[in-house]
């Protein structure tokens, strides 16, 4: 039986990671950010130490104190925290001043070699998270048609694009036409966005970027996603199959077949 540790931000993911790595019969010590990571992870790890984002020492010093011998980095972190609640120490500002291009991927591989360089190597959490990948094909009872599916793959040729230049994971179509990419405002905010500009019937792709380190930051959708989508009028959701994370798949499904809305998976 191994320590893992947990750094933990945002989203179901870090629960779902707890909990099936203590199935596995791992202890799982986690280092929680506030007001990002649920309150209920602190029941699902044998120990729990809440931080604000950039307390580097302090996540080191817990997860040392667990025991952990390696870890999982998993749960978003809105940017905008960045700029509200961030609480530096020496060991982010000495991490901050060694990137110089601060994209989501340059600051998640360093993070991933400062921690390495510690001790605590950064792991793949998906042998732990279950059935949270997307699979292939048609997941609900509303196929995209012949137009949707061409935007839903010009979609993914123009998401992993945009993904080579770590601006983000997700783009809106319609007609073959990009119409809003994700960049610091998030996921929701581009799909409003560009419910705004097509009006209705927009392609909604989400796909990871090429050159992503699959041991973090995987793209996720969730039924939160179809919400916003169903405000926008948008029609597809086209998520990359065996590399998108999905909250609660039956649930997903079954929204998207209440709203009218196309769930598939691309590759």
């Amino acid at each position: 039986m191994a320590t893992l540790g947990l750094i933990a931000g945002g989203g179901p993911f870090p629960v779902l990671f707890a909990r099936g790595a203590r199935r596995a019969g791992h202890r799982v010590v986690a280092a929680a950010h506030r007001h990002q990571a649920d309150p209920a992870l602190s029941r699902e790890v044998d120990a729990c130490t809440w931080v604000k984002l950039g307390q580097f020492v302090r996540i080191l010093d817990a997860l040392r104190a667990g025991g952990a011998t390696e870890v999982a980095l998993l749960g978003g972190i809105a940017k905008r925290r960045f700029f509200v609640d961030a609480r530096p120490d020496a060991l982010a500002l000495e991490l901050m001043a060694r990137v110089a291009v601060r994209s989501d991927d340059s600051l998640l591989r360093a993070i991933a070699a400062m921690l390495a360089d510690r001790g605590l190597p950064v792991i793949d959490p998906t042998p732990f998270l279950g059935d949270a990948l997307a699979p292939e094909g048609v997941l609900g009872r509303h196929a995209p048609t012949d137009a949707e599916w061409a935007d839903a793959r010009y979609g993914l040729e123009l998401a992993r694009a945009i993904g080579r230049l770590d601006l983000g994971q997700t783009v809106v179509v319609k007609d073959r036409c990009g119409v809003a990419v994700e960049a610091l405002e998030g996921t929701d905010a581009c799909i409003r966005r560009g419910g705004e500009l097509a009006r209705a019937g927009a392609v909604v792709v989400k796909a990871v970027k090429p050159q992503q380190d699959r041991r973090f930051d995987l793209p996720t959708v969730g039924p939160r996603t179809l919400d916003v989508m169903r405000a926008a009028r948008a029609r597809v959701l086209a998520v990359e199959a065996g590399a998108t994370l999905v909250v609660d798949l039956p649930e997903l499904v079954r929204r998207a077949d209440r709203a009218g809305i196309a769930l598939v998976g691309l590759r």
